[in-house]
């Protein structure tokens, strides 16, 4: 029997695959690396330290080559429990979309996952 297709198809699917970010104690991030019809083909969750969670942008890349992905979802939390973006998470992000522009690939948004709440960085015009 063929396992069924997981689509991302709303911010809510995507909060709901990266929910248990939210409950960490130190910074993690996770990579959602989706087919042209937003299908989920892989996941990868990096574990960082309390205050910082870090995956080289090769990885992503070579992860997203690899599944012949069209586009990708970024979440990370911040147990600190404020939302909004350092300096570190926009660059990475924009660096990101830039480089995988070049290979036809999207980074839809990135979300950031705190107990003060959840912010998008698209939503907010950061990318």
């Amino acid at each position: 029997m063929p396992r069924p297709v997981l689509r991302i198809g709303t911010r809510q699917d995507a909060l709901r695959l990266f929910a248990p970010l939210d409950r960490s104690a130190v910074e993690a991030v996770g990579i959602a690396y989706l087919g042209p019809d937003r299908s989920l083909l892989g996941l990868r969750h990096a574990m960082g330290r309390a205050d910082s969670a870090a995956v080289p942008v090769t990885r992503i890349v070579r992860d997203a080559l690899a599944l012949s992905a069209r586009s990708l979802l970024i979440a990370h939390n911040h147990p600190d429990g404020d939302p909004r973006p350092s300096a570190a998470d926009l660059a990475l992000t924009r660096r990101l979309a830039q480089g995988l522009a070049m290979l036809d690939m999207v980074v839809l948004d990135h979300l950031i996952l705190a107990p003060g709440g959840t912010v998008s960085l698209r939503d907010m015009g950061m990318m």
